[in-house]
């Protein structure tokens, strides 16, 4: 356990100063990690490790959704809209009936949209296009997700700083 305060705000500084597309990036990758970890907590039986790991996935795909530009974003919001509401619901019953092949598909998902817009933000780039002035209020708003990863920070031994070990949410 880390509990180094410069190197967590160098992890926030380092979040509050990338570009749109590096943060969305960023997020994808947590909510893989986390899904991993999930599936770890199947292979070890532990409840607890699966259900906190699973609610944080869900809370990255929540925002995914709850920061599309509905207006604006037209037919490709609306399929994403309905592709991440898929996925939560496949999160909830892999957390409640404890099903690891509702899991499996949301890893499939998440992996391929995140590799699907690391190659689209890769070919954009190297195309001359300038990301973050195509991408300011076009298809997203403002996000409020933490995107800090504080798992070197935690000071009561459980996966994250937002719950306490009875599983409490902070």
């Amino acid at each position: 356990m880390n509990n180094n305060p410069y190197l967590k705000q160098y992890k926030q500084t380092q979040v509050e100063t990338a570009p749109r597309e590096q943060i969305l990036l960023m997020l994808y990758d947590g909510a893989v990690k986390f899904l991993q970890t999930a599936k770890q907590g199947f292979a070890e039986k532990n409840i607890e490790k699966i259900h906190n790991n699973i609610v944080k996935a869900q809370n990255i795909i929540t925002e995914f959704q709850a920061t599309l530009d509905m207006e604006n974003g037209g037919t490709f919001a609306k399929n994403l809209f309905s592709l991440y509401e898929y996925l939560n619901q496949k999160l909830m019953v892999a957390n409640i009936k404890k099903r690891e092949d509702c899991l499996d598909e949301v890893i499939r998902h998440v992996t391929g949209l995140r590799d699907t817009w690391r190659e689209a933000i890769q070919k954009f780039k190297a195309s001359g296009g300038v990301l973050d002035e195509y991408t300011e209020d076009k298809y997203t708003k403002g996000s409020s997700v933490d995107y800090t990863d504080d798992d070197d920070d935690d000071e009561d031994d459980d996966e994250d700083d937002d719950e306490d070990d009875s599983g409490d949410y902070a």
